[in-house]
């Protein structure tokens, strides 16, 4: 939701309720009265236009655009003699009509004409002073000029936005006088501006000076009032104050429905933007409930025809996609993308937004070519519709952007991150705050290249944004700061990094307490870089602190006996002949409510690295994604099918999963994998053992190096009857789904590594320890362990070993959850009669 919508609600108000209603339902009423008792007596033209404009508000209000298009068309060729008056409502009408079903060339020239026309028509009122009762054009220049900054704000044509703004204003004072409470209309079209314009400071003194019109308890009891603080709560929610952003959207909320009733649309407008707010800190059953309420008021007061309509379903297919129900997602996106094709066509900025999401839905899945085709679809519209450099263009290819470094085709991610980042500093200034989406991106881009010099700038860059508009001692700052630690640590540029550590460490100290798990991870990275200069005297003392934290945390008793495995090399090694990898994820179960989010993703990710990044063949790599990883499946492309037919003594294999590990009653004992077709209630007969599955790899599968990777998780909500299916879900319901907050996937309680059946040529990998949660990110769409991994795989180059890559992935993975979760996640490697040396998955087949 963008409150510039509040602004267009206010206008929409001001000329078609305000100015002449009373006038027209008398009219339309004596009219009528006299029609019924004559029968014969035609309305008089006076008052058939007038009939006839507040028919084209009417049409306006739902959202029947074309109908209300049509209406004031008529209206305008409507014969005989028009007041000046009537015909500036008529220009208004229709410009905003023409605003809102996105024809921004026809409504800015009828916006334009009629300014003029009404300050030529009415030269002898235009400085006046507005008179209760009167009817005077000059009266409508200043809503006239308020919503053609509207239409400059959708194009984000802010300079001309200002302009008009100022000139709305300078009337405004003339009209009403310096005190006047009405002047927060056009005072809260300027604070909307300097927010979306990224001026954080100058929306925050127009706010204050807006707040200052309202003098007595009488005069906050009104819309603009409401609208006012709305626009503080934005602000808030903009410098990354969510706390303080949404208690004032609630404050809000409750002022608004005690002016109105529960069931406006002017408390949908509201509420949008704390749902949004409850979605992006993953409070999905909130963010689920205020998005309903929003559904429900606009089914009712606007329609399901209505654009804002399809807007919302968008808002719950983005929820809905959060979530990982992706059926449900993309079904809500067709909905909406249906609805704003019927009300505004196909050829609209608003379709384009509705593919950009499906993209999204898309990528989160894995899909990586129909995200792609979606997302150049997408920026092919808003190119055709927009200008060159256009702020929603940069948004399409930022979007593309992601999907392609998700295919590692890196060249032509970076070519667009550039540009968006070039429109977006023009555009929106270089202070703006969705500036370091881009900056992020793109700082990500050139790290997984390892062109650490490139992200090091984009980082630091990153940072002075975030401490400029967001302050020090934000949350996101912090972020910041640990990102650009670590590509330090990546160019063993210790002593910059140091220093940097510890100001991290001292931000979380203040922001969390000296023992919270936040600070629990710092001061292991702290030490972790100690241990790197050799300072082992400085890293002790750091690592007992962060072990009594930890100790206490969930998953943390685990972690204080624990010991992983180490590999080491042997005179005996031979050349690896050839390579061959099988990757197992599953989002999508038949069992939809055992579904889990990035799964499947992942596993395509990591197929994408293993070919691009660790000289794997394409064709000797094979991936089973959701429907087509069925315990058949799974057994077959393990054994003759596929990977038992092929691999050979001295190849190297990598088998990898992403799924479900299930453990089943107690009586058996026994660890399951559960595949695309598992019944969760008979997991016996329908699960994949897990001390199966190294059984099989050992006698099937003919490598003697084997390297088996578990992403092996379980939803906490899994086992409950139950659960409602997730694809089932009515997002029309407040009875929906149960709250996702955690966005995680939780680990199976007692999946031991040891207690597997590993063989002499196998070594295992698990996302975490027995009793652990292996998380998913809050911070991008893959579990922290497989995106964690692929870096730390690149640790040192194509020369990285395993261990040197689990030193790295344990420290890393532990810090990222300690920090976003508070809980403790500590990945494993284990093996008991590894032979060969420490492998290195990027080695040249015909290479030890």
């Amino acid at each position: 939701m963008r409150s510039h919508r509040f602004l267009a609600a206010f206008l929409a108000l001001s000329f078609s309720v305000a100015q002449y209603p009373v006038f027209a339902a008398d009219s339309m009423q004596s009219a009528a009265a006299e029609s019924e008792a004559a029968h014969v007596n035609p309305i008089e033209k006076p008052f058939q236009l007038d009939s006839l404009i507040v028919s084209a508000q009417t049409n306006y209000q739902h959202g029947r655009y074309k109908d209300a298009i049509q209406l004031f068309e008529q209206a305008q060729k409507f014969p005989g003699e028009k007041t000046s008056y009537q015909e500036a409502q008529i220009s208004l009408g229709l410009a905003e009509a023409y605003r809102s079903s996105g024809r921004y060339k026809e409504a800015e020239a009828l916006f334009k004409s009629a300014i003029a026309q009404a300050e030529e028509s009415d030269k002898g009122h235009l400085n006046k002073k507005y008179k209760a009762g009167k009817k005077r054009a000059s009266d409508l220049i200043p809503a006239m000029m308020s919503d053609l900054s509207v239409l400059y704000l959708d194009q984000s044509r802010f300079p001309e936005c200002e302009q008009i703004l100022n000139s709305s204003i300078a009337i405004a004072l003339k009209k009403v006088g310096p005190k006047n409470i009405n002047l927060a209309l056009p005072y809260n079209g300027m604070t909307r501006l300097y927010i979306k314009w990224g001026k954080l400071s100058d929306a925050k003194e127009m706010n204050d000076k807006t707040m200052a019109l309202f003098t007595t308890p009488a005069s906050r009891e009104n819309w603009l009032y409401a609208y006012t603080a709305f626009n503080l709560a934005q602000i808030l929610n903009e410098k990354g104050k969510y706390k303080e952003a949404e208690a004032l959207y609630k404050a809000t909320l409750l002022g608004i429905q005690s002016l109105v009733g529960f069931e406006h649309e002017y408390v949908a407008i509201a509420q949008e933007p704390l749902g949004e707010l409850y979605r992006k800190e993953g409070r999905f059953a909130e963010a689920r409930k205020a998005f309903q309420n929003v559904r429900k008021i606009r089914a009712a007061t606007l329609t399901k025809e209505h654009p804002e309509y399809g807007k919302v379903l968008l808002d719950l297919a983005l929820l809905a996609r959060d979530e990982g129900r992706y059926v449900k997602a993309q079904e809500l996106c067709q909905q909406a993308t249906k609805v704003i094709e019927r009300a505004l066509g196909k050829e609209n900025v608003e379709i384009s937004k509705c593919w950009i999401t499906q993209a999204s839905i898309a990528r989160y899945q894995g899909r990586y070519s129909e995200a792609e085709e979606l997302a150049r679809k997408a920026l092919q519209l808003d190119e055709k519709l927009l200008t060159a450099d256009h702020p929603s263009i940069a948004h399409d290819e930022v979007e593309l952007a992601n999907i392609l470094a998700d295919e590692r085709k890196f060249d032509e991610s970076e070519s667009l991150l550039n540009k968006a980042l070039k429109i977006s500093k023009e555009k929106l200034g270089a202070d703006h705050p969705d500036i370091a989406l881009t900056v992020h991106s793109l700082a990500d881009v050139y790290f997984a290249q390892k062109n650490y010099a490139k992200a090091e700038t984009m980082f630091r860059d990153a940072l002075a944004l975030a401490q400029k508009t967001l302050g020090s001692d934000n949350v996101q700052t912090i972020n910041d700061q640990r990102s650009l630690c670590d590509v330090l640590v990546a160019q063993k540029k210790y002593d910059e990094a140091e220093p940097l550590s510890k100001s991290i460490l001292s931000a979380d100290e203040k922001l969390f307490g000296k023992k919270s798990p936040q600070v629990a991870g710092d001061l292991e990275s702290l030490a972790t870089l100690y241990r790197k200069q050799n300072k082992n005297d400085l890293a002790e003392p750091l690592l007992k602190q962060s072990r009594e934290i930890t100790a206490a945390l969930p998953g943390g008793s685990a972690v204080q006996s624990y010991t992983s495995a180490t590999l080491s090399g042997t005179s005996n090694d031979k050349s690896v002949s050839d390579k061959w990898a099988l990757l197992i994820g599953i989002s999508n179960f038949k069992d939809s409510t055992i579904n889990l989010k990035y799964a499947a993703k992942d596993a395509t990710d990591f197929k994408n690295f293993l070919v691009g990044q660790e000289n794997f063949a394409s064709d000797h790599v094979k991936l089973l994604t959701d429907a087509n990883a069925t315990k058949e499946e799974i057994i077959s492309k393990l054994g003759d099918g596929w990977l038992g037919k092929h691999a050979k003594e001295n190849d190297l294999v990598v088998v990898y999963v992403s799924s479900h590990g299930s453990s089943s009653q107690e009586d058996v004992g026994v660890n399951f994998l559960v595949a695309h077709d598992t019944d969760k209630m008979k997991l016996v007969s329908t699960g994949l053992p897990m001390q199966w599955l190294t059984k099989i790899i050992q006698e099937q599968v003919h490598s003697k190096r084997v390297v088996v990777i578990l992403d092996v998780c379980h939803s906490g909500s899994a086992g409950d009857e139950n659960k409602k299916a997730a694809d089932d879900i009515d997002d029309d319901d407040d009875t929906g789904a149960g709250d996702s907050s955690s966005k995680g996937l939780l680990r199976t309680a007692k999946l031991d590594a040891g207690g597997l059946k590993v063989g002499s040529g196998q070594v295992i990998l698990c996302s975490s320890l027995a009793d652990q949660v292996s998380w998913e990110s809050k911070n991008y769409p893959n579990s922290v362990f497989t995106r964690r991994l692929i870096e730390s795989l690149q640790c040192n180059g194509k020369g990285t070993t395993l261990n040197q890559a689990f030193n790295q992935l344990k420290t890393s993975v532990g810090a990222e959850v300690l920090s976003d979760r508070g809980m403790v996640q500590t990945p494993d490697l284990f093996n008991k009669a590894w032979t060969g040396g420490d492998p290195v998955l990027a080695v040249p087949v015909g290479k030890k």
